[in-house]
């Protein structure tokens, strides 16, 4: 029997919305997702592209129109090409003004944020669902994720919306077009571009298993809750030995680098390197939780999480597969 759920999608042409428009497919769900240009990445009888952005409340009405949820994947992450402007105008201002278009509708609002928006943990602490959220703009992005999810508790209070939020780690897996940022980290080792890397490591979730978790919260959610969707830790020297063809990169100090930032960045920039090095990439180093409960998702919406290196793998397997540089 055929599930005639209608799903609408933000951020359909990332990494994650790509792979969840396409595991909603294959669960038989009709799916609808925004975009800004009109070359369509997959075409399916299943799936309308909306054309449009998060400034169009037009878009966003036709959009959640019909829809019974929601997903809000779309986000703006800097690694240098943005200002703080754009990236609030995408993150907090587009995040509102979704939530304006489903005020007036009988929908489920899925907000997809970061496990950054909250403030960054102590060692050996364990990190979960409460948590203080982020105050500090230095990590411009994570704040900018902590204020999309005050908006959303906020309409949940006043307006009674039907939404919940859902926490991811840094996200890894196939069919990373971008690619983004972490799967540009990958490739860069795969391909020996990076003469350099640090110590420091990543929580890692894959892109295939945070997808399912999602697609689960839109029957089983609860609303209002938050949920922490982590995967396991790996440090980038462990990531370096299953991605690099060649040997490891020199390892570096964190702090080191940090104050060597200024002349990388402009290394970088002359030579139109793209490494994904900068503040916010070295802090995401630095602080990523070594201990996670996310025993909440786990038990109300069945996350699971693979093995980090299978999902190191299988994208550089896809990296290779689609003849990527």
């Amino acid at each position: 029997m055929k599930n005639k759920k209608t799903i609408s999608i933000t951020g359909g042409t990332g990494h994650l919305g790509i792979n969840l428009i396409k595991a909603l497919l294959d669960q038989e769900y009709l799916v609808k997702a925004l975009i800004r240009h009109t070359s369509f990445p997959l075409i399916h009888p299943n799936l309308t592209w909306v054309k449009g952005d998060l400034k169009n409340l037009e878009a966003l009405s036709n959009l959640t129109g019909n829809s019974d949820a929601i997903i809000h994947c779309a986000s703006a992450i800097s690694l240098g090409e943005m200002t703080h402007d754009s990236i609030y105008e995408v993150n907090v201002t587009g995040t509102h003004n979704l939530l304006k278009a489903c005020l007036d509708k009988a929908i489920r609002f899925i907000y997809i944020s970061s496990s950054t928006a909250t403030e960054d943990p102590i060692k050996n602490e364990v990190f979960d669902e409460i948590r203080p959220y982020r105050s500090d703009k230095t990590f411009y992005y994570a704040w900018t994720k902590a204020q999309s999810e005050i908006q959303v508790l906020e309409k949940i209070k006043k307006n009674n919306l039907d939404a919940l939020i859902i926490r991811p780690t840094a996200i890894v897996g196939p069919e990373d077009p971008g690619p983004s940022r972490f799967g540009r980290t990958i490739l860069d080792l795969h391909r020996g571009k990076l003469p350099f890397i640090t110590d420091g490591g990543y929580n890692m979730v894959d892109v295939r298993d945070l997808s399912q978790t999602i697609i689960n919260s839109i029957s089983k959610g609860k609303k209002g809750s938050i949920y922490l969707t982590g995967g396991q830790y790996i440090s980038l020297k462990e990531l370096a030995f299953i991605a690099c063809q060649t040997k490891i990169p020199t390892i570096l100090s964190l702090n080191l680098l940090i104050s060597l930032l200024p002349v990388i960045n402009l290394y970088d920039r002359l030579f139109k390197l793209k490494w994904p090095i900068n503040k916010e990439s070295l802090t995401t180093l630095k602080y990523a939780p070594k201990k996670m409960n996310c025993s909440k998702a786990i038990k109300e919406l069945g996350h699971t999480n693979r093995a980090t290196q299978i999902s190191v793998e299988d994208l550089i397997q896809w990296f290779n597969e689609n003849k990527m540089t």
